[in-house]
This record gives C-alpha cells, sequence and structure tokens, in this order.
C-alpha cells in the first residue's frame, strides 16, 4: 500500500500545525495531532467514508517520520 504525499493548503494556521511531546524515553504525538492530520488526509482524498483507522494509521506514522522514529 502506497503512503501518499499529502499538500496542506495555504490556509493552514502553522500554530495549528500538529506538535510532538516528550513521554518517558519515546517520543509520542497527542491524540489531537494525530486527529488533525488524520482529518487532513481524510480531506485530501476526497472525504471518502470507511478509512479512518488507515487514515489514523497513515497519521501516525507520517508524525513519527517527522521525529525520526520507526
Amino acid at each position: 500500500m502506497s503512503n501518499p504525499k499529502v499538500r496542506v493548503s495555504q490556509k493552514s494556521d502553522p500554530s495549528k500545525q500538529p506538535k510532538a511531546f516528550e513521554n518517558d524515553s519515546a517520543t509520542t504525538f497527542s491524540e489531537d495531532a494525530i486527529r488533525t492530520r488524520a482529518y487532513q488526509i481524510y480531506e485530501s482524498r476526497g472525504s471518502i467514508h470507511n478509512r479512518a483507522d488507515e487514515d489514523w494509521g497513515h497519521a501516525q506514522s507520517e508524525l513519527m517520520e517527522l521525529v525520526g522514529g520507526k
């Protein structure tokens, strides 16, 4: 399965971009950060329903890649 790159429109507020935080020894993201990215993915593929779990997984993967995890 491919992991498509998603363009975020310029109207996005940079202050609302997902942020990582330290939790014990591993870098993790808040559910809000993952939810925000998953929704961006959902919108980017035409708001097709019934793929929430897939979108959530993609969002987690992308955010982990940003910090060099996984």
